[in-house]
This record gives structure tokens, sequence and C-alpha cells, in this order.
């Protein structure tokens, strides 16, 4: 996969936090005692609770679902704990690019809630969470992902049909691009130049996907660093997400955490195998399209497990003949997690065949 949003993700932080154990501490208590707040107050609430200086403005004005006293919003919570995560290997991960170049026949350029009636996952590819929970300092009328797709030209309109899906029972996940930062103390700084310790971003990255958006969980897109391994600070990044999504973290039942990776990008070895690392995700999607199959799933699956491995396919590498031939397969012995189609809403027909031919 490959990111074409350039933008960059900030929000404004103070220094004068206790410690990095009380900030963890202070964002987990908050999951459960804002989470029926509306969105601008959760992350307003986070942030003063940490000593971080709060957004001025959130999408509760903007999407009347994120808002407690809405039919919608009072039930947000018990829908993303009553959809259950997938057992493998029925884990169908539907990717929606939003720009993508419909190809199919005929050709249609279809919204999230109609690209993937087979998948049981989705993952909104392009954009940040941070740019839909905090619209004032990350987002903009002329955003990429509200410029380049004919469904949605304002947030509210991506979360709604957000919303559509999750009452479908489909779980739907942020993407979030790894980068160079990563392999420094600072992964992430914010829109008035502060930087953030990786156990800042991950709680940031929370209370975005979490304690506003009401997401289901995060994937991970990891290529940015190239050719560059990751680090131990990367991988205390990647441990700290765990806090918060995964199967160990305090949400284990409701949210999904999982990554997409290849052999091209080095970081990717640092997670799929890694059983220490791999550990605090559901599972690994291999995104080396072109390679062949067996052996990109042998990569990874040798050292974390069957279980927790999967490749993706996509309609520019993969025929559909071997894309469902890969997703009815399965490894001598053991169970795979699943499949992933990238780019799902290129061709509806060719992603849902794809996902019927899991078995």
């Amino acid at each position: 996969m490959k990111s074409l949003s350039n933008q960059r993700h900030l929000l404004s932080f103070k220094n004068e936090s206790s410690s990095l154990q009380d900030q963890s501490s202070s964002f987990r208590k908050l999951s459960s005692s804002f989470r029926n707040r509306p969105a601008g107050l959760v992350l307003q609430a986070a942030f003063l609770l940490t000593g971080l200086i709060s957004c001025s403005k959130m999408n509760s004005t903007q999407d009347p679902s994120l808002t407690a006293g809405s039919a919608t919003g009072d039930a947000l919570k018990n829908l993303v704990i009553s959809n259950a995560i997938p057992a493998a290997p029925n884990n169908k991960v539907a990717y929606y690019a939003f720009d993508a170049t419909p190809t199919g026949s005929p050709i249609v350029n279809l919204p999230l809630t109609n690209f993937a009636k087979a998948a049981n996952i989705v993952v909104l590819f392009e954009g940040t969470a941070w740019e839909m929970a905090d619209s004032v300092h990350y987002g903009s009328p002329t955003s990429y992902i509200l410029t380049v797709n004919p469904h949605y030209t304002s947030y509210a309109s991506i979360i709604r049909d957000v919303r559509t899906l999750q009452a479908a029972g489909v779980k739907v996940l942020m993407n979030v691009d790894d980068a160079t930062s990563w392999n420094t103390t600072t992964p992430f700084t914010t829109y008035n130049g502060t930087g953030l310790t990786y156990t800042q971003f991950a709680a940031f990255v929370n209370a975005c996907v979490i304690d506003s958006l009401h997401f289901d969980g995060i994937a991970l897109d990891v290529e940015h660093l190239g050719s560059t391994a990751a680090n131990s600070h990367y991988t205390n990044l990647i441990k700290a997400f765990g806090s918060y999504f995964g199967p160990l973290s305090s949400n284990s039942t409701s949210t999904i955490y999982t990554a997409a990776i290849y052999d091209g990008a080095q970081a990717g070895y640092a997670i799929g195998q890694s059983t220490s690392v791999a550990q605090y995700l559901n599972f690994v999607e291999d995104m080396g399209y072109w390679e062949n199959n067996t052996t990109r799933f042998d990569r990874w699956a040798n050292t974390i497990g069957d279980s927790k491995t999967m490749v993706g396919v996509s309609k520019q590498y993969n025929s559909l003949s071997n894309a469902t031939t890969a997703a009815g397969w399965e490894p001598t012995g053991g169970t795979k997690a699943g499949i992933m189609v990238y780019a799902g809403n290129v061709d509806s027909s060719y992603t849902n065949t794809i996902m019927r031919a899991v078995h």
C-alpha cells in the first residue's frame, strides 16, 4: 500500500504531565468514564487530565451521532462492544481507498456502505483519525480525502457511513501510517511543534479512534521507513498501541489491532518475525501482492503462527483466480487468519467474490 496523503498531523500538548505511567493510566480511566460524552469533551477531558492542552472544537458539531443524547450516540458504546471479533480464518478485511479508481464492469464508484458486502472488517485508508476527531487543528474542507471521492465531501458523511457499517456488524478500523519519526523518542509532533513520546502518542490515537470516533481499532501501514530497520523506539510504540487495541488491551473483546507488512519494508520484520511484538496484534496482513502467496505467508507464519497471518491481494496484481485460491487455501495442519483485499472499492464484484471464497 502507498499512502497518498502527505498532510502533517499535529496537536498541542503541554509538557507538564507528571509521568508517562500516570498519563497512560489517566487515559485508560478516561475510556470508561467519558465514552458516552460528546466527542469534543472526550478529548478535551483527556488532555486536561494528563496536563495537555485540549482541542478547541471537535466533530460532534458536525456529526450528531457523536453527541450523547442522540439515538445513535447513546448506543455507540454498546454497538462497538456487541460486534464480535471474527475468528480465524474468517477475518475478511476490505480496505476502502478514498482515491481508488473503479475498474469493474460496470464501472461504479461505491461508498463505504456498499463496496464490500461480504467483508466483516473494513479499513479506512488515507486521511487520519485526528483530522476527523479534531477538524479544527487537523482537518480542512480541502483535505485530500474530502476532495478525491464523490461520496465524501465532509467528515460527517464518512462517519455516518461508518455507523451504518457498524450497525450491520462490521468492524471499522482506521489506517495509521508509520513514519521515520517512529524510530525516535518523539514519534509524533503536534501542530504547535511539541513532540510526543510513544506513550503519549499511543494515548492520543486511542482518544481519537475509540473515545472520540468510536471506531473499532487500527491498521498500521508499515512501509514508510523503507530499507531502514525498526529500532526499540519503534517497537515500544507498537507495544504501546497494544495497551488500547487488540488482544492484550483492556478492550480485547471489542477492538482489532493489525498491521500491513511486507518484505520490502524492513520495519515489518520487527512485527512479523517477533513473537514478543506480534502478540499485541490480532494478526498481520502481507501486502507483497506480486509475490508468491505461500512464500509470503510462511515468511511471517513460521514465526508468529498461522492464525496471526494472512495475505493481502489487490486487483492491480492478483487475478481473481489467484486471489480466490489464496482466500480458500489453508496451511497444512493450521488455520490462517483470513484474507485481505486492498482498495476493495476498485471492483466490488472482485472483492466480494474473494471474501466468499474463505472457508
